[in-house]
């Protein structure tokens, strides 16, 4: 889609939620995309968010809160804090490039975030991605960054086996491993499956505002020298996370609660959706919600416009950057949907598909 017409869309999806705040304040809109974020700040750290205090306090209790949830060890791990996930993703395509040609990546569906690809297209890395392990293990050399995603957008992990026999070839190619686990930190944890650094992975990285309360924010951690090399470009270009952000993201990883993912997950797979099998959807469940993916992007983009202004529902079809999947997502892991029925939910996309 025409990056314009994606900023339009962006724009009326705004302007739609400016008028709602307006008329019924914060409780008339619902963020069902998963992705709301949070910015729970500490009463005794919100003196503290400022230009060189924040980060010299926040730092510390970042890399180890975050070296907890990425199953880190202390002796050979360190954890950071950037702006973004993508700006974590860009950061360390800019450090390796110096050292490496080619990026080969494996998703479990394609395709990938285009923070990769678009990344190696700025730093001039050659760039391959499939989802079939022997294509993938036929790239890789020790001239190759070797990338994997953890999870795909509809919260499927990828196989422990699949990666495990990536990370271990690579190891034997002398290729460094970078995990893209935006949501897969969480999942595994659910699914008791192996975290990325237990695995072997060299670099991890999550988003602090995916199946979690945090802000957008990416956590980074990993092998100490990778992992300073990468902060330090981060640095260069402002790239890394400030005082506020830093200070939501200790609050974040600190109140984690497993049992709040698990309650998500159940109410998905309870959801009744024959009123969507009357009318011949085309829908698919996930683990955490479901998906409205049949129409054309034009119709699904309407769809999703009328949820936000008649119903109050945002998703990341209306409001998410461009270059995001035009699918309508419904996600219980938000933190709204708790103050919203099934019924209320089901009920708004089908008149607003009508």
């Amino acid at each position: 889609m025409d990056s314009l017409l994606e900023l339009n869309r962006v724009n009326s999806a705004r302007t739609i939620i400016r008028k709602k705040i307006k008329d019924t304040g914060r409780t008339g809109i619902y963020d069902l995309t998963g992705l709301c974020g949070g910015f729970e700040i500490c009463e005794e750290h919100l003196e503290l968010i400022e230009t060189y205090v924040g980060p010299a306090i926040f730092s510390e209790k970042i890399n180890n809160a975050g070296l907890i949830h990425l199953s880190g060890n202390s002796e050979i791990h360190n954890v950071v804090c950037f702006n973004r996930t993508s700006s974590a993703i860009l950061s360390t395509i800019m450090a390796l490039s110096k050292s490496f040609k080619k990026l080969v990546h494996y998703v479990p569906e394609k395709p990938a975030h285009p923070s990769i690809p678009r990344s190696c297209e700025i730093f001039g890395m050659e760039y391959f991605e499939s989802d079939s392990l022997e294509e993938i293990l036929s790239k890789i050399d020790e001239n190759a960054l070797t990338v994997i995603t953890g999870a795909t957008m509809d919260h499927k992990i990828v196989s422990g086996k699949i990666a495990e026999k990536i990370i271990s070839y690579a190891k034997s190619k002398k290729s460094p491993v970078f995990f893209d686990d935006a949501s897969g930190a969480r999942l595994r944890k659910l699914y008791e499956e192996m975290p990325a650094l237990e695995m072997g992975a060299d670099i991890v990285v999550t988003s602090m505002d995916k199946l979690m309360e945090g802000p957008r924010a990416g956590l980074l951690g990993g092998n100490k020298n990778l992992v300073d090399m990468i902060y330090s470009e981060g640095l260069k270009f402002g790239l890394e996370a400030q005082a506020p952000i830093m200070a939501a993201v200790v609050t974040a990883l600190e109140s984690f609660d497993l049992n709040s993912l698990k309650n998500a997950f159940e109410r998905a797979e309870k959801i009744d959706m024959a009123c969507f099998e009357a009318e011949k959807l085309d829908f698919e469940k996930t683990p955490t919600g479901f998906i409205i993916k049949n129409p054309s992007e034009e119709k699904l983009i309407e769809t999703a416009l009328k949820l936000l202004e008649n119903y109050g529902i945002v998703t990341i079809t209306a409001a998410g950057m461009p270059g995001a999947s035009k699918n309508i997502r419904i996600d219980f892991c938000s933190k709204d949907a708790e103050r919203i029925s099934d019924e209320y939910i089901l009920n708004a996309i089908l008149n607003s598909l009508k």
